[in-house]
C-alpha cells in the first residue's frame, strides 16, 4: 500500500541515527526513495518534501537551520 509524503519523510528521519546529518537534495531522494519502496508513484517537488519535513520534525527529534539546508537528528 502507498504511503503520504508526511509518512515517507517521517521514515526518513526515524531511520537516521542521532547526530547524522543531511543535505536538502539527500533528505529529498530518500524521501522518493521510501515511496517508490511502499509502492507510491508519487514525485513531488522538492518544496513539498521540506514543507512536510517543517510539520513532522519536532515528533522525528530533527532539528534545522533557518535559510541552510541542513538537517540534523538531535542527539
Amino acid at each position: 500500500m502507498a504511503i503520504t509524503i508526511k509518512q515517507a519523510v517521517i521514515n526518513v528521519c526515524n531511520n537516521l541515527e542521532p547526530g547524522e546529518k543531511l543535505l536538502g537534495y539527500e533528505l529529498y531522494n530518500r524521501t522518493l526513495a521510501e515511496l517508490r519502496k511502499h509502492g507510491s508513484k508519487k514525485r513531488p517537488l522538492s518544496d513539498t518534501v521540506l514543507r512536510r519535513f517543517r510539520e513532522v520534525r519536532e515528533i522525528c527529534n530533527m532539528e534545522s537551520k533557518i535559510s541552510v539546508s541542513k538537517y540534523t537528528k538531535k542527539e
